[in-house]
């Protein structure tokens, strides 16, 4: 990990291209430009690089987030617990896992069984949460690998995946519950609460699938409402654990040629207006099932009148 004020040298060049992965922190108050002539002077493709800048100099960066040359960019400094996260997940260290069994009812998974759709699923989700941690207004923002940007059905197509508490959560997959969000750095309320204030409670979990996080469940409360407890956090991270299999049937990379993959595929691929095509389930033996039944059917003929003139 470098530590990066202004502008890299050609000492610092040097050394940062003798590893093999290296990840860059730009700042406090990183200017885009210095940043952008960093990053082409040191053209190291295994870099990662964590900006953070001010609230004023976060439009600079907007040509950086487009191209993705930023892992992670926050208006203000992080604390050590934070960054050590961001800093551990851009080295691609493997973060456990959780799994309770609590908090979910056999509606909710009933509901996430017979999804239909990836907005269908994303709304049992949503209502899980809702029920699990008692907040009115929840979210599950979806990871588009290929595109490297957030989505949530029926809201927005595609987002930066390199700004705002969403965006932390998916690359550290690190739990985050705030009494207050505007008062935390890495806080953007286009894409963390886009229908809410700043003083609105956060807690965001990750959806693992795969050992990489696709999705991250959001539910919110308004300043005059409690904040999250344990017992809330705990009850998110169960519909995380629960939902783990169900998002990657649907957003997860093939492991075999199914039909339900297929039928997966082509509803992400739909758009939202178009219904969710039925269930077909056509293995390749069911096709040859006919012509096996009449093939079976006249050997036991054959074998019949065989057994019949040997007797006779």
């Amino acid at each position: 990990m470098f530590r990066i004020a202004s502008q890299l040298d050609a000492e610092r060049i040097s050394a940062i291209r003798k590893h093999e992965r290296a990840v860059l922190v730009f700042g406090p108050n990183a200017s885009a430009a210095d940043v952008a002539t960093s990053l082409d002077a040191l053209a190291h493709d295994a870099c990662r690089s964590i900006v953070l800048t001010s609230k004023e100099r976060l439009p600079e960066f907007q040509e950086l987030i487009d191209g993705d040359r930023i892992f992670y960019l926050s208006c203000g400094e992080l604390s050590a617990r934070d960054l050590d996260a961001l800093i551990e997940s851009a080295l691609d260290s493997k973060q456990p896992s959780v799994s309770l069994d609590h908090f979910l009812g056999p509606a909710d998974l009933r509901r996430m069984a017979l999804a239909q759709s990836v907005p269908e699923l994303a709304d049992a989700l949503r209502a899980a949460v809702a029920k699990a941690a008692g907040a009115a207004r929840t979210r599950c923002v979806l990871f588009d690998s290929e595109r490297q940007a957030l989505w949530v059905p029926n809201e927005s197509e595609g987002e930066s995946a390199a700004v705002g508490l969403v965006s932390f959560i998916l690359r550290t997959g690190t739990t985050v519950c705030l009494p207050r969000l505007g008062d935390d750095a890495r806080f953007d309320l286009d894409l963390d609460d886009p229908d809410g204030e700043a003083s609105d409670r956060f807690l965001g979990v990750p959806i693992r699938a795969g050992g990489a996080v696709m999705a991250v469940l959001v539910a919110i409360r308004t300043a005059h409402e409690p904040p999250f407890e344990p017992l809330d956090l705990a009850a998110m991270e169960a519909v995380a654990a629960h939902a783990s299999p169900y998002v990657a049937a649907w957003l997860g990379e093939p492991e075999s040629d199914g039909p339900f993959r297929q039928r997966a595929l082509r509803e992400h691929e739909q758009p939202y207006s178009v219904g969710p095509e039925p269930l077909r389930l056509e293995p390749a033996w069911t096709r040859r099932a006919t012509w096996f039944a009449v093939a079976t059917f006249l050997a036991l003929v054959a074998a019949f009148v065989a057994l019949k003139g040997w007797l006779n």
